[in-house]
């Protein structure tokens, strides 16, 4: 079967029948959910397939159950992608150029996008994704698309978010630390950067080793305890530091360093400029213990890291215990820089922190990981990893540790910060734990900004609210409730707003554009009315707060409000009336990296703009990555595949079947083709099934036929069941593997499909085309209607479990069946072939049913003769007195 000549079939019927456009219909419960909005900076890929295909798979399951399902899409361009991605053109930037054109654009698209502009970027790119997804089969009402930051009529909403927000006192104004980006002039926020997703400021201790002329070499860390146990600096001998005066001290720091203590409101005064080489070999003193330790190379220092300069703890830090132990085998290295070998490999590992079972966390780890080198960065990260969590949760200070002697990491590590600070032993920087790159390729710092706006996350009554609708909500899978409530247990005031970038300019501050994760949180509601603002053209200038206000809010009189703008009040009333219908946002389903930015403030918003409980999101579906057979995804590995290009190659249901169901909860999806041939040779028995069905002729019923009834409705209760909690991994299990499997063994019992009960045989196939429809939307319809049934499958008709269908005591004989066709055919691989076999039953049921079915096994295992026994029939063969061992649930066998 190719079901790729079935895509354009169907998709065309759905867009004639205008079967995804979702209406007020009072007399249906409604359900409403949208695609996570992707950025118009290019075509949607595998990638995006895994989390796009889930909720389309879920909206297709409810609408099948009979609920009025919304599933909607727009499209972002907030922010510095479009931007960034026009320079780059400009710049004949190979990779932008090869990755546009990767994804269907043209030369001459290349030089539009340069000449006419981010709309037209974002328009393009928009028509793109549109087709991809229609291609993909995604069951969009597309009458309500809009693209942010383009689109004047949603700008006008989202400066009726901000102004009702501020209103309410969370839009404040302040001084705050933000990840800025210097060539734009502006805090960038998550979905403004090509790396560092997820990256906040986090403030680094400085610890002031000095010369012996008193100069400072600041050294910025998370692990303020392990001071006591430095054994060396570590400077890069490439890097270019700068001496600077900090009130009345004289610091040596990397010139990016000096750059960011000055925009965190520091008096840099500077003196000149210092070569990194010119400084290894000196010493310095410990601030705390006094002790004197070398500055030695370390060419694997990042001068953009903090301070350029690091602190050597090889007995709690993996990177310093295997740099070191580099060091100390390398005379080159040591005789380029005139160091004295015998003081290196003196050099001695200083245990602080004591936790079971290691002596030297850092020295043993890396040891029993075998690391040599470090250029093994992914093993020193887990090895750092290992020795951080253990000595942060468990870990006590040892002797060495004057004054702290016994107390816990966790409970010492902000008292032993501020007892440094007073001693003026230590100041404070702010970082970012890793490197964050700007659209822009700008990499980005810490900017303590002043005046800036920002959201008020920190407000203790805000977060109460958040956490009391997360406890009413429901997450698939649980487990994501607890990530949830840490979010908001951790969340503080962040930066809303940056100086450049596309977006909505900040209402009552135009210097300022509201960022791409702050006019991304209740566009949902937006889609409510988008259908009526995008068909009857209402201009942007007409829908005011107060419009706003009374559609999202009902506030006002739609009469009054008409009259004051000059618009139809009717068609206000049926905004409003739309919004009603179909808010709250019944699923909101994203990856996981999105809980602690996105996901999260999503509730932050909804809880802050509606003060009624009714509006707020229901649930949240959250999933994870996706790789490509086995590896992550890379432009460097040439594994990011444009969605298109597989649909051209496979067909729309066979990708919507591989990706989507990969694997479920918060596991990561791995694409691989080779399962594909799995899906394709269910659906092509399938087929075969549908065309076949008609040859069944028995029209009496017997055990068989009220088995497999009975395994239908057990696979449409595990199917459902599944689906309901976005298991779609399981719940596809019965519809396709189990179901199939079922419906073929039925057949096999049965001799072959025309000594099947046709009406039994139809009822299994039917259920299984409803039970596999969410994720292979166009070869069910197809079957639905070769099967003989009218109408569209995907307007409705999921099958509604029915326990009276089931007959237990039928199940279990032929289950019974079943298992000792197992156990036969495992003796008969141990044992050879045999020429009889003979069966002792306990009960009558399991004697009659069993008495049945002598020749279908006869005839399976190639018997001369097969003798069924009840254990009662004492006077029938029974050599060594088999019958005596026979149990209910295990019939006794004899081979001979």
């Amino acid at each position: 079967m190719d079901s790729k000549k079935l895509d354009a079939k169907w998709q065309m019927k759905w867009n004639k029948s205008k079967s995804f456009e979702a209406n007020i219909d009072k007399k249906k419960n409604k359900f409403f959910t949208s695609i996570i909005i992707p950025y118009v900076n290019g075509n949607i890929h595998i990638g995006h397939s895994f989390t796009y295909t889930r909720i389309d798979a879920y909206a297709r399951f409810k609408r099948m159950q009979g609920y009025n399902t919304l599933l909607a899409e727009a499209f972002h361009a907030t922010g510095e992608p479009i931007l960034g991605s026009i320079e780059r053109l400009k710049k004949k930037d190979r990779g932008q150029i090869e990755t546009f054109k990767m994804y269907g654009a043209t030369d001459k698209d290349l030089k539009d996008f340069v000449k006419k502009g981010p709309e037209f970027v974002a328009r393009f790119w928009m028509e793109k994704i549109i087709e991809s997804s229609k291609l993909m089969g995604f069951s969009v009402d597309w009458r309500r698309k809009f693209v942010t930051a383009i689109d004047p009529a949603f700008n006008r909403f989202i400066e009726w978010q901000y102004n009702t927000l501020r209103k309410k006192g969370y839009v404040i104004q302040g001084t705050h630390p933000v990840v800025w980006c210097s060539h734009d002039q502006s805090p960038t926020g998550d979905h403004d950067r090509l790396k560092g997703e997820g990256e906040s400021p986090t403030q680094f201790v400085l610890l002031k080793f000095k010369l012996d002329s008193g100069e400072v070499l600041p050294c910025a860390t998370l692990r303020p305890e392990t001071i006591y146990g430095v054994t060396n600096l570590w400077i890069n001998p490439n890097a270019h530091y700068v001496r600077i005066r900090i009130k009345n001290e004289i610091w040596f720091v990397s010139k990016s360093a000096a750059q960011k203590l000055e925009d965190q409101l520091k008096n840099v005064e500077y003196l000149g400029d210092v070569a990194g080489r010119d400084l290894i070999g000196e010493n310095v003193s410990n601030p705390v213990t006094g002790q004197k330790i070398l500055i030695l190379p370390g060419e694997f220092v990042d001068e953009q890291t903090a301070t350029g300069i690091v602190m050597s703890v090889p007995a709690h830090a993996p990177y310093d215990y295997v740099a070191l132990k580099e060091l100390k085998n390398n005379e080159k290295e040591m005789g380029k820089y005139k160091l004295d070998p015998s003081s290196i490999k003196n050099i001695k590992s200083i245990s602080v922190v004591k936790i079971e079972g290691f002596e030297n966390a850092g020295v043993e780890i890396s040891e029993k990981m075998g690391i040599s080198s470090t250029k093994e960065s992914e093993k020193l990260e887990e090895a750092t990893s290992i020795v951080y969590k253990k000595e942060f949760h468990t870990g006590v200070l040892r002797d060495i540790a004057e004054g702290y002697v016994g107390k816990k990491i966790g409970e010492v590590k902000q008292v032993l910060i501020d007892d440094f600070v007073k001693r003026n032993l230590a100041d404070k920087m702010w970082e970012t734990t890793n490197p964050v790159i700007c659209r822009c390729t700008t990499r980005c710092h810490i900017k303590i900004l002043e005046n800036q706006w920002f959201l008020k996350f920190s407000d203790i009554d805000w977060k109460n609210k958040v956490k009391h609708a997360i406890s009413q909500m429901k997450f698939y899978p649980e487990e994501a409730r607890l990530q949830f409530m840490a979010t908001v247990d951790w969340l503080e005031d962040k930066a809303c707003a940056r100086k450049g970038g596309l977006g909505t300019k900040m209402p009552w501050d135009k210097e300022w554009i509201i960022e791409t994760l702050s006019d991304s949180v209740i566009y949902m509601a937006y889609y409510t009315i988008a259908d009526v603002i995008n068909g009857e053209k209402i201009p942007a200038h007409k829908l005011t707060d107060e419009v706003f206000d009374y559609i999202f809010l009902g506030k006002g009189d739609p009469t009054e409000l008409g009259k004051k703008v000059d618009l139809n009040k009717v068609l206000i009333q049926k905004m409003h009336e739309e919004f009603e219908y179909f808010y709250p946002v019944d699923m909101r389903n994203s990856a996981k990296e999105l809980v602690p930015n996105h996901l999260t403030y999503y509730i932050f918003h909804h809880v802050a703009i509606w003060e009624n409980p009714k509006y707020w999101p229901k649930s949240i579906g959250v999933n994870g990555y996706v790789t490509v057979q086995g590896e992550k995804m890379a432009k460097s590995k040439g594994n990011i595949i444009p969605l298109k290009e597989l649909l051209k190659k496979y067909g729309a249901d066979l990708v919507r079947v591989n990706i989507g169901t990969a694997n479920e909860n918060i596991d990561d999806a791995d694409w691989r083709e080779d399962s594909l041939k799995t899906f394709e040779t269910r659906l092509d028995y399938l087929d075969y099934l549908v065309q076949n069905c008609k040859k069944a002729k028995r029209k009496s019923t017997n055990d068989l036929d009220k088995y497999l009834d009975g395994v239908v409705q057990n696979c449409i209760k595990g199917t459902t069941e599944n689906y309901e909690v976005m298991k779609f991994r399981s719940g596809m299990q019965f519809a396709i593997f189990q179901l199939l499997n079922e419906i073929k063994y039925y057949i096999e019992r049965n001799g072959n499909i025309k000594n099947c009960n046709q009406k039994v045989l139809k009822n299994a196939i039917s259920n299984s085309i409803k039970l596999i429809a969410p994720f292979t939307p166009h070869v069910s319809e197809e079957f639905w209607k070769k099967i003989g049934v009218k109408g569209i499958l995907s307007a409705g008709g999921w099958p509604e479990f029915n326990e009276k269908s089931i007959d237990r005591n039928v199940l279990d004989l032929e289950n019974l069946f079943k298992k000792t066709q197992e156990d036969m055919t495992q003796v008969l691989k141990l044992a050879g072939k045999m020429k009889n076999a003979y069966l002792y039953m306990t009960t009558d049921k399991e004697f009659n049913h069993f008495k049945q079915s002598v020749e279908y096994l006869k005839k399976r295992f190639d018997f001369k003769k097969l003798e069924v026994y009840k254990v009662s029939d004492k006077n029938k063969y029974d050599p060594q007195n088999k019958s005596s061992r026979a149990k209910y649930g295990k019939p006794a066998i004899y081979l001979e």
